[in-house]
């Protein structure tokens, strides 16, 4: 065995209640634990315990018992834990400290005084066991999300640590990307003894491949084979949902499980009321094009969007969909091509662009920069002249529970969350939002979804940049493509995600017509 916790309870400092309450848990070596539950939880908090971050780096109070390789990592010097158990960050670029990725590999043994020809063994054998020896020479700043996540893994595992954590890998990155990263740690936990504990939101690929599960929810651990947690989790991969609701036991995990268990019997389609025809214009982006520099970033995009369209804005990273976003609000003032609001030239200052068209930024931290909650609202509501109460924005942004904390003190998807609610507080007309799921859990993702779905019902519109193509089928009416600065399709949701479109969910997968797993019935 690897590590054990015995009865573990940890307060924040200054903090209310427990993060985590009387928490027992066991990682044998060569386990592959996933860690799963809603934000906010407890997942990463657990996760730092492993090291010794919690509580030497944030202090707090700490009781019951840990061992991890034979030692107390609330008690051992960080310097010896991170050679037994290395941590992978949300946000891989955070723990980042040198310029290039064989340095950035280098670092932490040099730190620990490994012998040179021995140090240049390990990287060399990093760069090949994680498919990045082409980036060896590469600046940080220029790699892709994917990219920063598997040299981040190389970095901590250039200490040889016994167990490695990962706190939501693929949460910043697109499909190919979170396939890449996922499969570098599924081939990581082929090779041997290394035990993994990962926390993520994302459990499609996940779950089937795992040994074990640790579901975290207001600070209570339970453990679960992966079937049982199929079973018993409050959030699911689709598939997992499809089988739960037509009572199949056990629940499958993949979809070629469910079509298994399901072989012989007709399934039904249930499909909801088609959604009212789109209003008048809102918004039209008419040949838009933006360069950095000699590098395209945006060629020639043309689309509109009416009043109760919401239209789901996807394509690998770097595609130019936050560049579309930046030209829309007038971020860019290189950009060709024409914005137009109402019918009208869009004018030229950010903030009345803005206040008709509200931009979420993808970073949260962009956009946070008061003391709490309800400064970050109220500024937006006096700032844009708006006649909304901050009482009556906190209500509608479901915001009224944090409105005293400070940003700084939330979960990843509570900071996303505010994000959104401050940015958009005036209520413009058309909504920009750039990765708004990012870290978010199922009821976040449900309450925007709804969220989404009144302000298009009400005659607003929206536009959301996405990854998350499961949850986009839950609101959107249109998807966009973009593809190296190309809008490579445009198409109505259901083609978009339809059983042989180009963005098939699990339930399309499952029965043609479906998009969603409510709509697969027997």
């Amino acid at each position: 065995m690897i590590a054990r916790l015995d009865r573990v309870t940890y307060r924040y400092p200054g903090a209310d209640t427990d993060t985590l309450r009387n928490v027992v848990a066991e990682v044998e070596d060569g386990d592959f634990t996933l860690v799963a539950g809603p934000s906010a939880g407890g997942k990463s908090t657990l996760l730092r315990l492993f090291n010794g971050l919690i509580p030497q780096f944030h202090g707090g109070t700490l009781s019951g018992s840990l061992d991890v390789a034979g030692r107390d990592p609330s008690r051992t010097p960080a310097r010896e834990m991170a050679r037994i158990a290395g941590m992978v960050f949300q946000e891989p670029e955070a723990q980042s400290v040198a310029e290039t990725v064989e340095d950035e590999i280098a670092f932490g043994m040099e730190q620990q005084g490994v012998a040179r020809g021995a140090m240049r063994r390990n990287v060399d054998g990093l760069l090949a066991a994680l498919g990045i020896e082409h980036l060896r020479l590469r600046t940080l700043t220029t790699l892709s999300g994917g990219e920063r996540q598997r040299v981040a893994i190389a970095a901590v595992l250039a200490l040889e640590p016994r167990l490695l954590l990962l706190d939501e890998p693929t949460s910043q990155l697109d499909p190919t990307g979170a396939e890449s990263v996922l499969a570098t740690i599924q081939r990581l936990h082929g090779k041997g003894d290394l035990a993994i504990l990962v926390a993520e939101h994302r459990l499609e690929r996940l779950l089937p491949v795992v040994t074990s599960v640790l579901g975290v929810e207001g600070g209570i651990v339970n453990a679960y084979a992966p079937t049982e947690a199929a079973a018993r989790l409050a959030a699911v991969p689709p598939v997992c949902e499809i089988g739960r609701r037509l009572k199949l036991n056990p629940v499958p995990l993949t979809v070629e499980a469910l079509k298994a268990a399901l072989a012989g019997r007709p399934l039904s389609l249930a499909l909801e009321p088609a959604s009212a025809s789109p209003g008048d214009e809102l918004l039209r982006v008419d040949g838009v094009s933006v360069s950095y520099g000699d590098l395209p970033a945006l060629r020639d995009a043309s689309f509109s969007i009416r009043e109760g369209e919401i239209i789901a804005l996807v394509g690998p990273n770097g595609s130019g969909k936050t560049t579309l976003f930046r030209a829309i609000a007038g971020l860019i003032s290189h950009a060709s091509g024409a914005v137009r609001m109402r019918g009208a030239a869009a004018p030229a200052k950010v903030s009345e662009r803005t206040t008709f068209a509200g931009l979420v930024p993808q970073d949260p931290a962009i956009a946070l920069y008061h003391e709490s909650v309800a400064e970050e609202l109220g500024e937006t509501l006096r700032n844009r002249r708006s006649k909304q109460t901050l009482a009556d924005s906190l209500v509608a942004w479901n915001l009224s529970s944090l409105a005293v904390r400070h940003p700084g003190d939330l979960s990843v998807g509570q900071q996303q969350r505010v994000a959104i609610g401050a940015m958009l507080a005036h209520e413009p007309r058309v909504w920009m939002l750039d990765e708004p799921t990012r870290g978010a859990d199922i009821r976040a993702k449900e309450w925007l979804a709804h969220r989404l779905k009144d302000h298009a019902a009400a005659g607003g519109a929206a536009i959301v940049a996405t990854h998350d193509s499961e949850s986009a089928a839950r609101y959107a009416t249109r998807v966009i493509a973009l593809d190296q600065g190309t809008i490579r399709f445009d198409l109505p949701a259901r083609q978009a995600f339809g059983s042989g479109a180009p963005m098939p969910t699990q339930a399309a997968r499952i029965l043609p017509g479906a998009i969603l797993p409510e709509e697969v019935t027997l």
